[in-house]
């Protein structure tokens, strides 16, 4: 017999977990601690809970485990919130356990007392794939739970720790066996007839293909059709940018337009709705969606749809090959799409110079985590991606205050690779308590904020609707000063030279490092045109 904490801590370890981000209570909180520390985990004290559910989070997307986050009772689950969305519409694996009350204790308490339940429970609610998301320390429910959350939709689960249960002697429970994949026939035989009939099909990848395994395939697929790929943002890598076939990003928007609208077949390889901006889908040709799970609702109704293994299916398909695209026609799509993510020159320091600089000082070494905001676009686009999760971005919630947790989380990950965070201004000081936990552990980061005083992306729409100046700038902030006195490295970057001074040096240090780039947000309405028309 074991007691429950002590399993649950003893199973997540078995699964790959090796990191519990969170902010403690003085409860079973402290116990879990002390059990994810007997059973060899590192343990991570965040300034908030919502930063400590994206660590979570992305910590268990790159193990490809359930990421494991904890928090308090009173306000613990409710300012993880933001961070729940976060795992529920990005897809990240990630169990909360946040501290409850027993039975006894309510029927004489008042302080601190909510109904955790019904919040997580409306949180949920919004997508229901029908898993246990809502959990009590229950051991064989949470083991079938954590199993769960790792097939899609990927996704968290809130575990309300009771403290009689947690303290409770269990039997273990029963690990469930493999389900074999099954795969259906007369789908896959629609999905070769459509292959087979096409002369100019088009791939777009989304995020459901971020394993290696689906990667290679998906590859091996655009060399035999010599078809073009256009990968979401989440999905960035698993074609690689360099790649002959890569012809740019797809959002749902306007640049991609001209690849698509002169293909006779969209095959849709692991997009997840989520991923999409919200525009009606624009094309009459017919599509392929070959997916891990049926989402609903969705932006189209496909030709044929196959859904389960992705890899199993790919593997399955049978040879077709052959296209009427020419690598020529293939890389001048793909030019035309760097040259609509073009910034004009200018005197001043532009989001695209401050990537640019970036890319080439660290040569795509580190992995790129990115927060919701204008900048986002001139990461997205010039970044250099070369495998599946080089770029972390959250574009189902479109989080910001994203990009720093994500990196202090993938830089303990993979600490020799290291991580780059982009963040606007804002973003950054929506989480700007966790560089002191990026600082507490070391971590191999370095944080490049896009300093231009302003929430830029809300100020354009504001600007193309010709409405008035409505309070969306400050004074620039000294985010180099701030994060200095935590102990990083700093450097500042007014121009493209500073920038790549700057760069150049964070690159060959190791530890937390911040660069503060003052940049020019001018470029970034010609950005948004062309990307979303």
């Amino acid at each position: 017999m074991t007691r429950f904490v002590e399993w649950l801590a003893a199973d997540l370890y078995r699964r790959g977990t090796r990191f519990a981000f969170g902010v403690p209570g003085g409860g079973v909180s402290l116990d879990l601690l002390d059990a994810v520390q007997a059973a060899g985990m590192q343990s991570v004290i965040t300034a908030r809970e919502d930063a400590a559910a994206i660590m979570a989070g992305v910590a268990g997307r790159l193990a490809h485990a359930p990421g494991l986050a904890f928090s308090t009772k009173g306000p613990g689950l409710a300012s993880a919130t933001n961070g729940l969305a976060s795992a529920l519409l990005d897809r990240l694996p990630m169990l909360a356990v946040t501290e409850s009350f027993d039975a006894a204790e309510l029927q004489f308490l008042s302080h601190q007392v909510f109904d955790q339940r019904g919040l997580a429970d409306s949180l949920f609610a919004a997508v229901d794939h029908g898993k246990a998301k809502v959990l009590n320390p229950e051991p064989q429910q949470v083991s079938q739970a954590l199993d769960a959350m790792l097939n899609a939709p990927i996704g968290p689960g809130v575990l309300l720790a009771d403290p009689a249960w947690m303290q409770a002697q269990i039997d273990l429970p029963v690990i469930a066996a493999n389900t074999p994949v099954v795969l259906d026939v007369a789908a896959l035989d629609r999905a070769y007839n459509l292959l087979k009939s096409a002369r100019r099909p088009v791939i777009v990848v989304g995020l459901e293909a971020t394993h290696a395994d689906i990667a290679n395939r998906v590859r091996r697929l655009a060399y035999k059709l010599g078809a073009p790929v256009l990968t979401t943002y989440m999905a960035k890598g698993v074609i690689a940018d360099t790649a002959p076939h890569f012809a740019g990003i797809f959002t749902g928007g306007a640049i991609e337009q001209p690849t698509v609208n002169a293909a006779d077949l969209i095959i849709t390889i692991g997009l997840d709705p989520v991923e999409l901006i919200r525009k009606p889908w624009p094309y009459e040709t017919p599509v392929l969606d070959l997916a891990a799970f049926a989402h609903n609702p969705h932006y189209f109704t496909p030709a044929s749809r196959v859904t389960g293994d992705i890899a199993a299916i790919l593997s399955v398909l049978p040879d077709v090959s052959g296209s009427d695209w020419t690598s020529v026609e293939i890389a001048e799509r793909r030019q035309a799409f760097l040259d609509g993510m073009a910034m004009p020159d200018s005197s001043s320091l532009s989001a695209a110079t401050v990537v640019q600089m970036a890319v080439s000082a660290f040569e795509g070494k580190p992995r790129l985590t990115v927060d919701a905001g204008a900048h986002m676009f001139s990461a997205c686009a010039f970044w250099q991606a070369s495998k599946p999760l080089d770029v972390l971005i959250s574009n189902g919630l479109a989080s910001m205050g994203f990009a720093l947790p994500a990196a202090v989380a993938a830089a303990l990950h993979d600490p020799a690779r290291s991580a780059v965070a982009m963040t606007g201004d804002g973003g950054l000081l929506m989480c700007l308590g966790e560089l002191k936990t990026a600082a507490e552990v070391g971590a191999n980061l370095t944080v490049i904020v896009f300093n231009d005083a302003r929430l830029s992306l809300i100020d354009i729409k504001r600007e193309q609707r010709q409405m008035p100046d409505l309070g969306l700038s400050w004074k620039t902030p000294d985010f180099a000063t701030v994060a200095e006195g935590f102990g990083f490295k700093i450097w500042r970057a007014e121009n493209a030279g500073e920038m790549r001074a700057a760069a150049d040096a964070a690159a060959a240090s190791s530890g937390p490092c911040l660069i503060d780039a003052r940049v020019d947000p001018s470029g970034y309405l010609p950005q948004l045109r062309a990307l979303r028309g």
